[in-house]
């Protein structure tokens, strides 16, 4: 079974599988190769010990053996670390940096942010500077507060009309509400998963209508099967 790490603005995977079908998200990726990593993505080639993928984008695992990878929230400031520092502009991109020899069945969470840390600097674990409205209603989110809710209960909840807070929440952070709400409520599954739930009571609890329906969206978020990511 594969490995998860909750941060604060990202989540660390060690994966046991290699390869994913092709998929995409709102997070932004970090991979970090146990050796040299290649990947194919917006039309472009990269190769490196590191892969930073921008979120939105349509890509596989990278080739070769992934050490352990990251999703990055895009409304972190470790977001925009990885945007003004790396990317700059780009969807995607292979920084040089080496990685220490470690054995990836000793990789602990202490070492991995470790490596993080030496890899993007010593970043703010936080939220970017967004309108209060935004950030009091991502806060609700990122605590699931609003597991299974659809736009139309938030912004019922909020008191906006529903095309105004999908349009100001787009503007102020770039993704989409309804796609900011799956992620989450998809992310609360494996993290209750983690703690010992059933994949049964966890995805009925997150507001899914079914643990199949949970399955579907794993596959759509990260190209892979519940089965084969908890093998």
């Amino acid at each position: 079974m594969f490995k998860l790490f909750f941060e604060e603005t990202y989540i660390i995977v060690v994966p046991s599988f290699r390869e994913t079908l092709v998929h995409r998200h709102n997070m932004l990726h970090v991979f970090f190769g146990a050796g040299k990593l290649s990947m194919n993505a917006d039309g472009k080639s990269v190769s490196g010990n590191v892969i930073i993928l921008e979120n939105d984008v349509e890509h596989k695992a990278p080739d070769g053996e992934i050490a352990f990878f990251l999703f990055v929230d895009p409304t972190s400031h470790f977001a925009e670390v990885l945007r003004e520092k790396f990317l700059k502009g780009e969807k995607i991109c292979a920084p040089d940096f080496s990685l220490s020899h470690f054995e990836k069945a000793s990789l602990t969470e202490d070492i991995i942010k470790n490596i993080v840390i030496d890899f993007a600097g010593d970043f703010e674990f936080s939220k970017l500077k967004l309108d209060e409205r935004v950030l009091q209603i991502l806060k609700n989110i990122d605590d699931f507060k609003h597991l299974g809710a659809r736009v139309a209960d938030l912004a019922e909840k909020y008191c906006y009309s529903e095309s105004y807070l999908t349009h100001l929440f787009k503007n102020e952070t770039g993704i989409a509400l309804k796609s900011y709400l799956l992620m989450r409520q998809f992310e609360y599954v494996w993290h209750e998963i983690m703690k010992g739930r059933s994949l049964t009571d966890a995805s009925m609890e997150a507001g899914f209508s079914s643990p199949s329906h949970f399955s579907d969206v794993c596959r759509k978020l990260t190209g892979i099967s519940v089965t084969k990511a908890i093998i």
